[in-house]
């Protein structure tokens, strides 16, 4: 798998992790956390999705658009955090101009896919 939040495939499963990636059972009975550096390449959009479970950011480097459904769409820069919750369409605003690298922590429900469209 390469580091962009693109290899995110909607069938990609928690306990599918890249090296990169740091995986642990809980906090309760049923979910597992999962830390992911994430890279999105300058001008690339990232499809509207959902998550089974809450996911939490932050920005390192770059900054793109990001339209979660229910809030005022943000425009994030290195810096800016953000948390959204479970089964939230979000994503698809404009790309950044510059690569953007994301620190993401994702509890998710086990054995569900990591992201589906949405």
């Amino acid at each position: 798998m390469n580091n962009s939040i693109a290899r995110f495939s909607v069938n990609r499963q928690p306990d599918e992790v890249s090296d990169r990636d740091t995986q642990t059972d809980g906090p309760a009975p049923g979910y597992v956390t999962l830390l992911v550096e994430a890279t999105i390449e300058a001008g690339v959009p990232v499809g509207r999705h959902t998550h089974p479970g809450i996911e939490s950011a932050y920005v390192l480097e770059g900054g793109f658009e990001l339209p979660i459904q229910g809030q005022p769409t943000r425009t994030l820069k290195a810096g800016d955090a953000f948390q959204i919750p479970a089964e939230t369409p979000h994503a698809g605003g404009k790309p950044g101009d510059a690569k953007t690298r994301v620190l993401i922590t994702y509890v998710v429900e086990k054995g569900k896919p990591l992201a589906s469209p949405a």
